[in-house]
């Protein structure tokens, strides 16, 4: 599988493809292929990310840096820099949103910032559109299947859904045989002092906090994400004030709202003591996946208002995870053709997070077993799960930058060895005697080449000599042609009977003096029956 996600010290992206099984931790596992690009440093790191589908049909990421940076790239290698757009933010400002639905790219900043942007225009560079929500803003989401339903929501602001009055598709413009390969345009605004490129809000409905607790104090309010569960739910006018949706909160609360209801939440569930920091759909369409501050990701019904069950083996505050479900899956498989390999979790979809850990955790959503986990170096940002199918396992020989558990990047050259089954690495190292020739050593054979002092092997395991003496002298023993030198060792007739006298005085006196063990030993013994005789006597 390819799974693209964000590093935060570096300020760079990373690609990271491998096999179902993967496991880094444990020794003698495959290593997966990782490429790093775009590091920008720890100043402009990646606050968002998400994958989108551009004008020519092929998929691009997308991310919001900080600093006020959107920058689309190209999903495949050399990972091109398709577009890039500054100034988004103000001076302290950060990225809250950045969400990519029918074509619109729209991106949030804490400081009520609307930006969208139509990236399957057919022009050369993509129109801009914006707003203002107000602020603050710590969390927003885009109805799936709507883009113009927005809901918003922060610290001490209840949720909010808005609707984009001038936002219209195609086929509501009356244009549906236009083939332009924009599927929505910005209308003329009706009423208000907006200009051309002004998105004009209107407010479908504001939540309403919470009774007050059982000391009749107002319960605060901080929302950290929020997710629509209708994804499936047909689309009409009368559709407009029916919702239905998920909210976390900075205080352990899972909160699910139904605005044809009620403004209160119907659920409310204290899920833990620690603040739950993002949330994301499963196949089910009443089941939720969060992850809060203290390394815990658990499913929540939120029908039932329980936790269901818990992914584990994360060490670390869980930051960032995504979800691809089942149908996303299917449709690759589809777009790629009968001839692709099916996915070995086609059916259950699968879950990736990331964290402090420093590793990449991806989970069979339905029996939440683990089927990947990758070292990757360094704290995750934010992460997009690409492709959810299984490679078959065969790794052809490629370059890339392999980062081992210490943080020390290295270029590698990889293969399997078809004998024993197992990869390894060597590792290229400088001067004259280090220079990489592109060949790689067998670790079970003699040594190949003068060159290959230093084998790494995958489990981490390194095999070199503990002493430099006994290292030279091992490499002086090598040929021009690497092989080792044959020493052959004659012994004369003279020396070996030698040996033979030497060997049999030395039996002699072994023996003289196991005699004069045992003799001193009977002396004593006799004496010491004597003194015991004359003292009874005595």
């Amino acid at each position: 599988m390819r799974v693209f996600v964000a590093a935060e010290d570096s300020g760079s992206l990373k690609d990271i493809s491998f096999s179902f099984g993967t496991n880094t931790s444990v020794k003698g596992s495959r290593a997966p292929n990782i490429t790093t690009f775009a590091s920008e440093g720890r100043s402009a790191f990646v606050q968002r990310m998400t994958l989108v589908k551009l004008s020519d049909g092929k998929q691009g990421i997308c991310v919001a840096r900080k600093g006020g940076i959107v920058q689309l790239y190209d999903i495949d290698p050399p990972y091109a820099l398709l577009n890039e757009w500054k100034g988004q933010t103000l001076h302290g400002d950060s990225f809250v949103g950045l969400e990519h639905v029918n074509g619109i790219l729209s991106s949030v900043t804490s400081s009520g910032k609307l930006v969208m942007r139509d990236l399957q225009s057919a022009a050369t560079a993509a129109l801009e559109y914006y707003a203002f929500i107000g602020d603050p803003v710590n969390a927003y989401r885009v109805h799936p299947n709507r883009p113009n339903i927005i809901a918003y929501a922060g610290k001490e602001r209840e949720l909010e859904i808005s609707q984009i009055t001038n936002v219209q598709t195609a086929e509501d413009a009356g244009d549906s045989s236009s083939s332009s390969s924009s599927k929505w345009c910005v209308a003329p605004p009706q009423y208000g002092p907006y200009n051309a490129h002004e998105l004009a809000l209107h407010k479908l409905w504001r939540a309403k906090n919470v009774k007050n607790d059982e000391l009749e104090l107002r319960v605060p309010v901080w929302i950290s994400d929020i997710r629509f569960l209708d994804c499936d739910r047909a689309v009409d006018a009368q559709s407009l004030n029916d919702f239905r949706v998920a909210v976390t909160t900075r205080f352990g609360h899972i909160r699910l709202y139904e605005t044809s209801k009620s403004r209160r939440p119907l659920v409310n569930v204290e899920v833990g003591e620690h603040p739950l920091v993002a949330l994301a759909p499963t196949a089910k369409e009443n089941e939720v996946v969060f992850c809060d501050t203290h390394a815990v990701t658990a499913k929540f019904d939120v029908t039932t208002g329980r936790k269901n069950s818990h992914f584990s083996g994360s060490t670390g505050s869980t930051l960032c995870l995504d979800t691809l479900l089942p149908s996303k899956i299917k449709e690759e498989e589809e777009e790629e053709g009968d001839g692709a390999a099916p996915s070995t979790s086609a059916d259950v979809g699968l879950l990736a997070t990331g964290g402090l850990d420093r590793y990449l955790h991806v989970y069979n959503l339905e029996t939440r077993q683990l089927v990947g986990k990758v070292y990757v170096g360094t704290k995750l940002s934010a992460i997009s799960i690409v492709d959810g199918q299984s490679t078959d396992g065969t790794v052809s020989e490629r370059e890339s930058e392999y980062e081992d558990e210490d943080g020390k990047k290295m270029k590698v050259k990889d293969e399997e060895d078809a004998a024993g089954g197992k990869r390894f690495k060597k590792r290229k190292t400088g001067g004259e005697e280090g220079e990489d020739n592109g060949s790689v050593s067998d670790p079970g054979s003699t040594a190949s080449s003068a060159n290959a002092k230093h084998v790494r092997f995958e489990n981490g395991s390194e095999e070199e000599d503990d002493e430099e003496e006994d290292e030279e002298a091992v490499w002086r023993m090598l040929g021009e042609d690497g092989d080792l030198e044959t020493i052959e060792i004659k012994a004369d007739d003279d020396d070996v009977e030698d040996d033979e006298e030497e060997e049999e005085r030395g039996a002699s006196s072994e023996s003289a003096a196991r005699g004069s063990q045992s003799a001193g030993g009977s002396s004593r013994s006799r004496s010491g029956r004597r003194s015991r005789t004359a003292s009874r006597r005595r």
